[in-house]
């Protein structure tokens, strides 16, 4: 986020405090301003190149001295605050959101902010002739008045017209390898076209024009093979049925079909999974199930790739098997990759050391900015799991005993932990005089030292991280399915939940990341150990029924397993985070309801958040090299 951003609550006059200056434009200003002229010759497709455009005029303003903001100077700070919003096409109903919020509640802009000032940005709109501009000034006034129709159809037409200009090449997209518009920012475009289309008028010119573009890049895409484009594209079409799925089946497998021996196991099973989604569109049984066997066969391929780890080994031929579910006359192969990853599975152990990384990072929130501003979006998502390691438990008990040797008084009376109502939550026994502490004392100090350190971590680090992600890269849910398909800490059915949860982390939507990513934990937990040839059942002798353990349970009678798979420190900093009282207990508060609105973006939550972030990304750490090329253009 900019200075210009976080000086978003300086205010024209004393008397208006409470409003942000970028609210202050009226429609008297947008229509004396000359707002385009710092964006002239900006080639950009992309709004956050408009706003640093924007922010760096007003810098220069300041620099002039003005002291009486000028209609221009207010416009500039409503379009900077505009065009600030990150742009999230995947969900409809919110296709925008803030840049950055806090646990207080102050923020950067949202939409709901600009309420009121429809005729603001229909003038705007109407004046503008840069395409990117203009959708967004059409969409958010469609988006607060639906009664503007027009402006909804005016917004289609600009993302269209975005995405042929940059087919001409006219203009470009931020941080594109190569010009044209098969980039993922012009499906993006596309998408939130033809779900305004879906809105106003399915059949109106503008939508059809839009539906064209839909075909004609996903036809280019497939005759170019460029793979992530493909998958892009065809999904596209196929969630708004602008064709025939049967056409778009038939099209993913010819592709494939031309494919050379070398190609990415893990691309083809995208692909394959694309061809399977058509022909099920389609009603095509025959041939959805053998696209999914092929996906399937190209997990085991991927997987016998993977000798050199039997983890990632043991991973993909699970998948493989769930794949394979399902399938008419495949029960015979399932049965043959069962007892194949029973014989890999006992490989596993002796790579346990993957899950453990050391890291040395300066403390600062400059140094992380700088460190993380330098990478590309696969090194930054990795840079943000790898900022902290999970704290030695041996140091933290060492640590808490010295503490109260050293200053006894502090602990020599047992305390009552207490909730924001009153009521007791947990009790903390007495230190004593001497060497001999109890138990309940030492964890007491643990818990108030990790309260500490998380918050520095997450102040100091993490916050800085995502907003240099946020800021530079659009992250989406199929960023991390991307990512995520390669850790042998995702279950496969739940891929695109936890993918969900982490590009809501990353967006800054934390309550949907705390809400979403807690209770997966325990799934993770049990994925990690029965693919580490572990059983995850009770079996109850008096009903004769076998249940799933529930995390509790997990760290109760299992815990040697889990201390194996994810080392002492890990498993104890989970234990302290998601379980323990005193501690955040954060499984309990979100499973029975006891947060409160600001919670997740407190320290703890975030912490959480980050935790399960990290504990899906370290069976990476060691494949980063294979997952960089597998993934290829994808990211």
């Amino acid at each position: 986020m900019t200075d210009r951003e976080d000086d978003e609550e300086s205010t024209t006059n004393s008397d208006a405090a409470a409003v942000p200056i970028w609210l202050t434009a009226t429609l008297d200003d947008a229509r004396a301003a000359d707002f385009e002229s710092p964006i002239l010759t900006s080639p950009t497709a992309d709004c956050a190149t408009l706003n640093a455009t924007y922010n760096e005029a007003l810098n220069a303003l300041d620099a002039q001295g003005e002291h009486d903001p000028s209609p221009s100077t207010r416009v500039f700070h409503f379009l900077a605050a505009l065009t600030s919003m990150h742009f999230r096409p995947d969900q409809p109903h919110e296709p925008y959101g803030p840049l950055m919020q806090w646990a207080d509640g102050r923020r950067t802009a949202i939409p709901s902010d600009f309420r009121g000032h429809g005729d603001v940005l229909e003038e705007l709109a109407a004046r503008t002739s840069q395409p990117v501009l203009r959708a967004r000034l059409c969409d958010l006034c469609w988006l607060l008045d639906r009664k503007r129709g027009k402006m909804a159809l005016a917004a289609v037409q600009a993302y269209t017209e975005v995405v042929e200009k940059s087919e001409r090449s006219e203009i470009t997209y931020r941080f594109a390898a190569e010009p044209g518009a098969l980039q993922y920012e012009a499906s993006s475009y596309l998408r939130r076209a033809l779900q305004l289309g879906r809105a106003v008028g399915w059949n109106k010119p503008p939508v059809l024009t839009a539906r064209a573009a839909v075909v004609r890049l996903r036809e280019g895409a497939l005759t170019a093979k460029q793979h992530a484009a493909v998958r892009w594209f065809c999904s596209l079409d196929l969630d708004f049925t602008v064709s025939d799925p049967a056409v778009i089946g038939d099209g993913v497998t010819s592709m494939l079909a031309t494919e050379s021996e070398a190609s990415n196991p893990l691309r083809d099973f995208d692909l394959w999974q694309v061809a399977a989604r058509a022909y099920r569109q389609a009603k095509d049984e025959a041939n959805m199930h053998r696209a999914n066997s092929e996906a399937a066969e190209c997990l085991v391929t991927h997987a016998t790739a993977q000798d050199g780890s039997a983890m990632l080994h043991a991973h993909f031929l699970s998948n493989a098997i769930a794949a394979l579910h399902g399938i008419p006359g495949k029960k015979d192969r399932r049965t043959e990759l069962r007892h194949k990853l029973i014989d890999v599975q006992t490989g596993v152990p002796d790579e346990m050391e993957v899950f453990s990384e050391t890291i040395d990072l300066k403390e600062t929130a400059e140094e992380v900015q700088r460190i993380v501003g330098e990478a590309d979006l696969l090194d930054m998502l990795f840079l943000v799991a790898r900022l902290s390691r999970s704290p030695e438990q041996a140091e933290l008990e060492a640590e808490a005993r010295r503490m109260i040797a050293e200053h006894p008084l502090l602990s020599v009376f047992g305390g009552a932990h207490l909730d924001r109502h009153g009521k007791v939550l947990s009790r903390t026994g007495a230190a004593g005089l001497r060497d001999n502490a109890d138990d309940s004392a030492v964890q007491d100090h643990i818990a108030q030292a990790e309260r500490l350190r998380r918050q520095v971590f997450i102040h100091g680090r993490i916050e800085p991280a995502l907003q240099m992600v946020r800021g530079r890269y659009h992250v989406s849910d199929e960023t991390f399915v991307a990512l995520l398909q390669h850790s042998a800490a995702v279950p496969h059915d739940l891929l695109a939940t936890i993918a969900r949860g982490f590009a809501c982390f990353v967006q800054g939507d934390l309550v949907s990341a705390t809400y979403i990513l807690t209770p997966l934990l325990e799934a993770m937990l049990r994925y990690i150990l029965r693919n580490r040839g572990h059983d995850v059942t009770i079996f109850d002798d008096a009903t004769e029924t076998q249940q799933d353990r529930t995390i509790s349970s997990l760290f109760e009678q299992m815990r040697p397993e889990l201390v194996a798979v994810l080392t002492a420190d890990i498993t104890a900093d989970l234990e302290r985070v998601f379980l323990t009282k005193p501690g955040p207990s954060l499984r309990h508060a979100v499973a029975h309801g006891l947060l409160h609105d600001g919670d997740p973006y407190g320290s703890d939550a975030m912490y959480g958040c980050w935790l399960i972030y990290r504990l899906c990304l370290l069976p990476l750490f060691a494949q980063t090299a294979a997952v960089r090329s597998s993934l290829g253009g994808t990211l």
